[in-house]
């Protein structure tokens, strides 16, 4: 019995030893270390082997923007999602998912560009310097944000889709490790939008050279970027997945969002697909699935499950008996019947709640499947090193001092001055740092508790032992405490 009981478990696993076990993961979980850490460790508690981590919410970055070069111009600014000025969610996470075994995509919002806060759009790129990007209904209005939390850039202008390719070309340049690029609203709001003036301007002079129908032309523009993007981001890393959320009813997608997702999988321009079926009804999802199938290609489509309670709590049946984890783990084994590519999960927070996640795993996911990451330790580090000093270093104001933040190449003694305008040493400490990002707070103190003089300053950090040092300029504000961006 025990032998074949071994044999069984050998087929299983062999049966399922590429099945991808992705988490769609929410830019407000992972704000911090700390978080990054729960989910690294949740992921792994619960046997999965890929994190998609939003790390481009609407035109903003959870990544440092041009971190190697300036050769794509990036201009997303820093997310408001994040507190500090030093901390890289992606970089710390694929550097700690990778030594875990994890892959990791970045998961980037593509036409959605902005958000509808005032306060917020005060600092988003295109809000700011291209709100004439915004796409157009029929009559010539712009959408309205609220329809779908933001405003949609029109895939038919072309200086919008050469932002974007170096926005994504920027990202995937810059992180030499990534395993992936994860596309989302990589489509037209709904069908009442692309009727941007230069959008009309271009679908009329393409119809002197062929017959197109408007949804055609819609599909046609999305399509070209993606292929574009394929193009571009697979020339600076040819081992790069380029992969898409999408929208799980093919003739909607292709009809309301111009999103015709069978074309890419059937002419290579992703490498999976993630469609979103979260259809509660199972008869549905069945439905959906079906024309997957009829498709093909499906060792190329990483089937997206609804994880989430809509009333906010558990998914654990004793609180959620109309759809909870059992129902979940009926579509897994479908999928898996089905011989598609794998599961996720939407979202991250939504499976967690009441320990749904740890709950599924025992029985969906009860042993680990690994899957191939891209990490090059060796050249990650020299990518570290061949960053700007302004990208490692963060000097600001905080409630009781000032914090200085710090992304370093090295665990070890690190030193850290600060210099007057003649280059003379006022202030000295030293510390055991953390390889990667660490965080010390400075109140500001001198000998005899005296605070530093106001003025202009240079702030550097160095290991004695090695060459480098890393140097900003910094302005000491006194004795008021009050933060300032």
């Amino acid at each position: 019995m025990k032998k074949l009981i071994i044999v069984f478990l050998l087929v299983i696993c062999g049966i399922l030893s590429a099945e991808i076990r992705s988490i769609w993961v929410l830019p407000w979980n992972i704000k911090s270390p700390y978080a990054i850490d729960n989910v690294i460790e949740n992921a792994l508690a619960a046997n999965q082997n890929e994190l998609l981590i939003e790390v481009r919410y609407r035109s903003d970055a959870l990544y440092i923007p041009n971190r190697l070069s300036d050769i794509y111009p990036n201009p997303d600014p820093r997310s408001y999602i994040l507190s500090g000025a030093a901390f890289d969610p992606l970089e710390y996470t694929l550097r700690k998912a990778h030594a875990a075994g994890l892959r990791v995509q970045a998961w980037v919002v593509v036409f959605n560009a902005t958000h509808i806060d005032p306060e917020i759009n005060r600092r988003n790129y295109i809000f700011k310097n291209h709100p004439n990007w915004i796409t157009e209904d029929k009559y010539g209005n712009k959408m309205n944000g609220k329809e779908q939390y933001g405003y949609f850039i029109d895939p038919g202008i072309p200086e919008v889709q050469d932002y974007l390719l170096d926005v994504f070309s920027d990202l995937v340049d810059s992180y030499p490790n990534l395993d992936g690029l994860h596309l989302d609203y990589a489509r037209y709001p709904s069908i009442a939008y692309g009727y941007h003036p230069t959008s009309l301007e271009r679908y009329e002079a393409a119809q002197k050279k062929q017959k197109l129908s408007f949804a055609q032309w819609r599909m046609q523009q999305v399509t070209e970027f993606v292929e574009k993007l394929n193009q571009r981001v697979k020339s600076l890393n040819p081992n790069l997945i380029l992969s898409a959320a999408v929208f799980s009813e093919i003739n909607e997608a292709r009809t309301h969002y111009g999103q015709d997702w069978f074309d890419w999988l059937n002419r290579g321009l992703i490498d999976y697909a993630y469609p979103m079926t979260y259809h509660p009804k199972y008869d549905a999802f069945k439905r959906q699935l079906g024309a997957m199938l009829d498709n093909g290609n499906t060792d190329r489509v990483v089937v997206g499950l609804r994880a989430w309670n809509a009333q906010g709590g558990s998914l654990l049946p004793e609180n959620s008996p109309n759809y909870n984890i059992q129902h979940i783990r009926d579509r897994i084994e479908y999928i898996r019947q089905h011989d598609f590519a794998g599961i996720t999960l939407f979202s991250y927070e939504g499976i967690m709640t009441g320990g749904a996640l740890q709950l599924l795993a025992k029985g969906a996911y009860p042993y680990p499947v690994p899957l191939p990451y891209i990490s090059d330790p060796i050249a990650e580090l020299r990518a570290l090193a061949a960053q700007d000093s302004q990208d490692k270093l963060a000097f600001y104001k905080a409630k009781s001092g000032y914090t200085l933040e710090c992304v370093l190449p090295l665990a070890g003694d690190w030193h850290w001055d600060l210099l007057n305008q003649a280059g003379e040493k006022l202030f000295q400490s030293s510390k055991y740092y953390h390889e990667g990002f660490n965080s010390d707070d400075f109140l500001g103190a001198m000998a005899r508790n005296s605070l530093l003089p106001q003025g202009s300053y240079t702030l550097q950090m160095y290991l004695p032992e090695r060459d480098e040092v890393y140097r900003i300029p910094i302005i000491i504000e006194g004795s008021s405490f009050e933060r300032t961006e």
